[in-house]
């Protein structure tokens, strides 16, 4: 077991033996049951869907400016919503030295994403398996925090305070209120991919300040293979600042992801928080 890995979880498939209980609590583990399995649907279409996307959002957004931190050879690198691995490898790339951990709360996912890490935890990233300071640099590329409810964006925040080093840094792009509120309104998409369509349909819902987008697989006769609902909340900057605040973080820069300027009708802005040092 690794030092830097403060509270194993243990994520049962069913229920558990009387002496599996047992010994999880001689283990100190945690039991954490999951409802229903994230991205389960979409997993295995992700990187033909959503990659190309997904890694240019990492190059000219998280990846230049984690370089700006240098971080030291032995440093500690989280990835907060790790996913299929795609910004895993992307810092192995840019960033060799450091150790690397993906988290992500879906096993579908993270399995794609064991070779772009050195470890991988299944759990949800407001409730971080770590130990205190023992990351140096956190990341949560492709808008994977507005996912989070606002309590629960909170949370993840105090969770990454407490778990990184002074003076250590969260670097996320997150989409932007404007896309969520107005672009995404009302809007409905169809992807060609291997053997059918992918049918994406968003729709804002304002009295929770959020946007719902449901994903429907369809296969070459239009059949239903899965659907998925997906979540994402937005976070305005006096919101994000305050959270950060809260957290023992302040925000030490933000700008767009195409440009070094900060324009509020951007799709996705990219933010880096610091925590306070000694």
């Amino acid at each position: 077991m690794d030092p830097f890995i403060a509270h194993p979880y243990y994520i049962p498939n069913g229920p558990l033996r009387p002496w599996v209980r047992t010994l999880m609590r001689r283990l100190g583990w945690k039991e954490t049951p999951m409802r229903a399995e994230p991205y389960r649907g979409l997993a295995d279409d992700y990187h033909t869907l959503l990659g190309d996307l997904a890694e240019h959002t990492w190059r000219v957004g998280i990846l230049p400016e984690a370089a700006q931190t240098q971080p030291r050879p032995s440093a500690v690198v989280v990835d907060l919503g790790a996913g299929t691995g795609i910004g895993g490898r992307l810092l192995a790339t840019h960033l060799p030295q450091p150790t690397r951990i993906g988290v992500d709360r879906s096993a579908a996912m993270l399995a794609q994403a064991a070779d772009a890490y050195e470890h991988t935890l299944l759990s949800s990233i407001d409730a971080l398996p770590l130990s205190d300071e023992s990351a140096d640099l956190m990341v949560s590329g492709f808008d994977t925090l507005n996912y989070l409810p606002i309590p629960a964006l909170g949370r993840c925040l105090r969770e990454v305070a407490r778990c990184l080093r002074p003076g250590g840094r969260l670097i996320a792009d997150l989409s932007s209120p404007h896309l969520l509120r107005c672009h995404w309104r009302d809007r409905s998409d169809v992807q060609e991919c291997r053997n059918g369509t992918v049918h994406w349909r968003h729709r804002y819902d304002p009295e929770r300040d959020r946007c719902v987008s449901v994903v429907e697989r369809r296969d070459a006769t239009d059949a239903t293979c899965w659907r998925e609902t997906h979540i994402q909340y937005a976070v305005d900057i006096d919101q994000l600042h305050d959270l950060a605040a809260a957290a023992g973080m302040h925000m030490e820069r933000v700008r767009d992801l195409e440009s070094d300027h900060y324009d509020p009708a951007a799709f996705t802005h990219v933010w880096t928080l610091r925590k306070k040092a000694r």
